[in-house]
This record gives C-alpha cells, sequence and structure tokens, in this order.
C-alpha cells in the first residue's frame, strides 16, 4: 500500500503534501521553482567534540530559516539526523523552525534513532512525518523521500525481529568485507524497494521527472553509503526519468555523476564553528542549479535526458 500523505505539521511548517497529480503551471517548468535544503543539524545539549559544534546548530538552523524565509520557495527539506541523541533534544532545535513560513520535509536519520528503545517508533511522528517514506509532486517533478535507516541496528528496539534481522545482515557484510557495513548505516528493505520501483513507473507515466531526498549515500563509493547501495543504483539505471538524488549522513559532502545522474551528499551544518552549511536549489526543466552558502559548495547540476 502506498504511504499516505497528509498535512500535518510540524512546528508550525507543513510537512506533508497532498499527493495525485503534478501542479502544472503554464511556464513553471521553464522559470523554475526553488528549494531550501539543509542537511545534519545534529543538535543535541553537549559540549563540541572534534569538529562537530552540537549546541551552534539552533543558532545555524535559525540563520537557514532566516534566508529562507527571504526567498520565495516551494519548500524546505532537512535531510536527516536533525537531533544527535535524547528525545528532549527535538524541543529545542523545533525552536527556530517555528518562525518559518514555509513547510518542510523531514527526512530519517540514523542519529534521530538514538533515543531509548520505547521511544524509537515515535520518531517519525515526533518529526511531524505521516510515513517513513512516500512522494509528492510539484510542477512537473516527482519529489520521493525515502527511509534509508529501514532496515538498520539502530532504528528498531533490541529483540525485535527487525533489529535481529539487522544484525544478522551486518554481520555478513563485514564478513563479505563490504566497504559501508558500518552500524551507523543501513539499507531499503524489500518492500520499500517494490514501492520506489512502482512510484518511478508512476512517475514516467505521468511524464514526471524524479528527485530523490534520502538521509545515505549510494554514491560515490564511501564508507557512509546504504549497504544495499549498489541494489538501489541498478533500480535507479532502469529508470531514465531520475534526475538528481540529494542526501546528506556524510559530513564532508561528496559529489559524483553516474549514468548521467548528479549524485550530491550536502555537507552536515553540525560541523560549522564559525559559518554554515545550507543551501538553496533552483529546479529548471533540464538541470538544478544549487546555491551554497557557508561550506557547502554551489553547483549545477545537468539533467541526463
Amino acid at each position: 500500500m502506498k504511504p499516505r500523505i497528509s498535512r500535518r505539521a510540524f512546528i508550525g511548517a507543513t510537512v506533508g503534501a497532498v499527493a495525485g497529480a503534478p501542479l502544472m503551471v503554464r511556464g513553471a517548468v521553464e522559470q523554475g521553482f526553488e528549494i531550501g535544503l539543509v542537511a545534519d543539524a545534529q543538535y543535541a545539549d553537549v559540549d563540541a567534540k572534534g569538529t562537530r559544534f552540537y549546541r551552534k546548530s539552533i543558532a545555524r538552523l535559525g540563520e537557514a530559516v532566516d534566508h529562507f524565509n527571504g526567498r520565495d520557495l516551494a519548500f524546505c527539506v532537512h535531510l536527516g539526523d536533525l537531533i544527535d541523541r535524547e528525545w528532549k533534544s527535538f524541543d529545542a532545535i523545533s525552536r527556530p523552525l517555528t518562525s518559518s513560513r514555509h513547510r518542510w520535509h523531514q527526512l530519517l536519520g540514523n542519529h534521530d534513532f538514538e533515543v531509548l528503545d520505547e521511544q524509537k517508533t515515535a520518531v517519525p511522528g515526533r518529526l511531524g512525518m505521516a510515513w517513513r517514506y512516500g512522494a509528492f509532486s510539484h510542477h512537473g517533478f516527482r519529489f520521493v523521500v525515502l527511509d534509508t535507516n529501514d532496515v538498520s541496528t539502530y532504528a528498531h528496539a533490541a529483540g525485535t525481529r527487525e533489529q535481529s534481522e539487522a544484525e544478522i545482515e551486518l554481520t555478513q557484510l563485514q564478513k563479505a568485507k563490504v566497504r559501508q557495513a558500518k552500524p551507523w548505516n543501513g539499507a531499503i528493505g524489500k518492500k520499500q524497494l517494490t514501492w520506489l520501483e512502482q512510484t518511478l513507473a508512476s512517475a514516467r507515466a505521468a511524464t514526471e521527472k524524479v528527485v530523490i531526498f534520502a538521509h545515505h549515500p549510494v554514491y560515490p563509493e564511501n564508507e557512509h553509503n546504504l549497504w544495499n547501495a549498489a541494489a538501489v543504483l541498478a533500480l535507479i539505471e532502469r529508470h531514465p526519468q531520475v534526475v538528481a538524488w540529494i542526501n546528506g549522513h556524510n559530513h564532508a559532502g561528496a559529489f559524483g555523476v553516474k549514468s548521467g545522474v548528479p549524485f550530491v551528499t550536502m555537507k552536515g551544518m553540525v560541523e560549522t564553528a564559525d559559518t554554515t552549511a545550507f543551501a538553496t536549489a533552483r529546479i529548471l526543466d533540464d538541470r538544478l542549479v544549487l546555491t551554497g552558502h557557508g561550506r557547502e559548495p554551489s553547483r549545477e547540476l545537468k539533467f541526463r535526458s
């Protein structure tokens, strides 16, 4: 069953979107539209460690919201890891978002599950998410939101079937010396992969281009990638309407192009002592123009035809 999309609010900003036919406005695709992007605010009320400045994320996210408020954006996306640890962190990092005039789409990150076992199933709801993964259409584009923590050792309570199966899979991958077989990574499960295949086919039938948002990367090769990155890449190659993949998780950032598809890993906001890291993206019919702020570089991503 396709995940239901609602209009539930998250701390004053709508995170849901109405499913169904694309919103087509004459000239809108040619002129483009703009969105806001942030990765890994990863707030916690703890001292800085190494290059991670956890407490500063409240101010950093507030600065991004202020900038976004001054622009005409279709929506904003936070690419996972809104918190670093502890349920109470959600309350503090939520405050900057209350002043946003734009709707926000939250993604699930591995650190968002660094809470008590009995709280794990409530994390999506705390983020205002009506689903763990889903899709919505806007001006001829289908935006896909993935849950890359679907199969993982951290997103499910200890002793559950899901957690035990993930432990077994991780052990097998480590024995096979898979580079990204790390406990902070995860995989997209079979059910979600089937849904993704169906969603991409539906987008193609509707002549929509597809931009995928995820927390974990799949390309270029890196120790932070999804456990089953190869399977996801193969699926993308079968669907030429996929024109871009944007993710967080690897705070250092990364970029690569495979089979004509640009893959962008945005830099982590938590890694900023005296600057910031966020971006706006103007989406045109044939490309995406990313304007970076602080550590995030600007790029022009040409879509495959």
